[in-house]
């Protein structure tokens, strides 16, 4: 009876401790999990939580990590699912985590805020000129889909340079100084890196000397792509991609397109703050082939970079370059090259 007793203690306590700790397996792939997260490679890590939760991982701690690596992916439903399950496991911690970050999901209805100024001096070379543009846009947004994510919205815009005046008889306008109205639909994919939008509403003049009321319509696409490191923080070189390719039927139905290609590397960090110093090259052209729309250069210097919950992203920077050549209404400038002194300043927020 003794031995009885003893085998079934023995059983019992083997029992518990294989519950405790993850079998070599799933120890495994837990640790790939984490080193594909940490590298950036999101789907990988996906992969490898899974295969670490056949192998024997605690689910609930699993579905709380899987939830994330969603999140990250812009796979809200995958992640509301994942964050579910882990709400019900019995780790009152883990469960806690997880309601706390189902509570701030996305429902059917959010909104974003974009703001930028962007201000130049021109220092040598082609139409020389100084000025700064703020641009504000506002958007409300009913989710219609969730994957690939595709939303309905409206929308309002404004810009306004401080350099454009109307005095006399011919008014010297530098921007697009136009408020903006109106609905459209934004589709997304590849992880939220690539999106397509149409949209239109009534563009409203904001200084006088220019057509008045007109309908603007626009459609078009972009594509942001930005290495793991430029979420990081430390010494990491962050190198990003952007591209669009809009058409605008108030501007003699033109279609846009830039392409700019930028790398940054931070060299100190002071509290929310990184330091980076940047170089980027861009490219634009238009089929109109309006001159200012065409064009090549090089830029570098000193960038800021504040992580807040209201991010802001401040650029400072030399830039060389030259006009293509091509003209259209306006003739090209008899020297193509400049040399510019740029800032721009951006934040965007989801809510």
């Amino acid at each position: 009876m003794k031995g009885v007793v003893v085998t079934v203690v023995v059983l019992l306590l083997w029992s518990a401790s294989s519950q405790a700790e993850p079998a070599p397996d799933a120890a495994a792939w837990l640790g790939t999990a984490y080193q594909r997260k940490a590298s950036g490679d999101l789907g990988g890590a996906v992969e490898a939580f899974r295969a670490a939760r056949t192998a024997g991982a605690d689910p609930q701690r699993v579905a709380l990590e899987l939830a994330y690596a969603h999140l990250a992916l812009g796979d809200t439903t995958a992640a509301r699912d994942d964050l579910t399950a882990a709400s019900r496991g019995p780790d009152a911690g883990l469960a806690g985590q997880a309601r706390d970050q189902l509570a701030l999901l996305p429902g059917a209805w959010w909104g974003d805020v974009y703001a930028e100024a962007f201000g130049w001096h021109r220092a040598r070379g082609a139409a020389g000129s100084t000025d700064l543009v703020p641009t504000v846009r506002v958007r409300g947004m009913r989710r219609l889909a969730p994957s690939p994510e595709l939303d309905a919205y409206v929308f309002a815009q404004a810009t306004r340079d401080i350099a454009s005046r109307v005095a006399g008889a011919v008014p010297q306008i530098y921007a697009d100084d136009r408020a903006l109205v109106g609905g459209g639909v934004l589709a997304r994919f590849w992880r939220r890196r690539l999106g397509l939008f149409a949209q239109l509403g009534p563009a409203v003049p904001l200084i006088g000397g220019g057509a008045q009321l007109a309908l603007d319509v626009r459609a078009g696409g972009d594509l942001v792509v930005e290495g793991a490191a430029c979420a990081q923080r430390g010494r990491a070189m962050c190198a990003e991609l952007y591209a669009e390719v809009v058409y605008t039927s108030r501007f003699d139905d033109d279609v846009q397109a830039l392409v700019r290609g930028r790398l940054a590397r931070a060299y100190l960090e002071t509290g929310p703050v990184s330091w980076q110093l940047f170089v980027e090259a861009r490219g634009a052209a238009d089929r109109n082939g309006d001159y200012y729309n065409n064009l090549v250069d090089l830029g570098a210097g000193p960038r800021w970079r504040l992580r807040t919950a209201v991010p802001v992203d401040v650029l400072l920077g030399g830039h060389v370059g030259s006009y293509l050549g091509r003209a259209h209404r306006d003739p090209a400038p008899t020297s193509l090259g400049y040399a510019d002194v740029r800032i721009l300043a951006t934040t965007y927020v989801e809510f």
